[in-house]
């Protein structure tokens, strides 16, 4: 078998020159008995095959109605009224819950004599504050507010530093009864209301105190 020689292409050749045509025939020095295939064929078949396929809308399932959230519902309503029945118990309680005591402050002074009785016993080792303490905590005990008003008492008094101070929850509606007699301006506290019965009592305490201790210390 005869082998054919590749032809040398020195220059331009116008069976090699092209320009990128689509449906142009190609010449070649190929023998007749080989076939090319058409170009002209391959350039559609591939366009065909790269056509994507139509599309179809894909078909709406249509949703079931879903009975679940109505029987969460219907389990939860049977709470609610128990939420507004325990909501409506506290208001029940404070609409009859009883008015309590106002917070009162009560102040008493001590006399002059008082403090002259005191002074053996602090020569003793005794303070004199301890024993306005003993006589005070035994006055707030005792203390009960009466609806009889009572003016604070003419007296010489000790500075209110060596007084006694405390508080004590008393009956509101005593106090405003007797604001309403005796303080018809309202331009007395509470304190002041309750002042005349209470530092009456403390001194009562006091010389109670003075002379129990005057008797087991001197």
């Amino acid at each position: 078998m005869v082998r054919r020689t590749k032809p040398k292409i020195t220059g331009d050749d116008p069976k090699y020159s092209h320009t990128f045509e689509r449906y142009r025939p190609v010449e070649t020095d190929m023998p007749s008995d080989v076939k090319i295939p058409d170009k002209s064929a391959q350039a559609i078949e591939p366009s065909r095959q790269t056509q994507s396929p139509p599309t179809t809308p894909p078909v709406k399932k249509s949703k079931t109605p879903d009975t679940k959230p109505e029987s969460r519902k219907a389990t939860a309503t049977p709470n609610k009224p128990k939420a507004s029945k325990a909501r409506s118990e506290p208001q029940a309680k404070t609409e009859t819950a009883p008015r309590g005591g106002r917070q009162t402050t009560l102040d008493a002074a001590v006399r002059v004599d008082q403090g002259e009785a005191m002074k053996p016993l602090i020569k003793k080792g005794l303070e004199q504050r301890d024993i306005v303490m003993l006589a005070g905590r035994k006055a707030t005990e005792q203390f009960v507010l009466s609806p009889t008003f009572i003016p604070k008492p003419e007296a010489h008094r000790l500075p209110m530093q060596d007084g006694y101070h405390t508080s004590k929850r008393l009956d509101g509606t005593i106090l405003d009864a007797m604001r309403e007699e005796h303080d018809p301006l309202r331009v007395r506290s509470d304190p002041a209301m309750v002042r005349g019965q209470f530092e009456t009592l403390f001194w009562d305490k006091l010389d109670e105190v003075i002379e129990e201790l005057s008797k087991k210390y001197l």
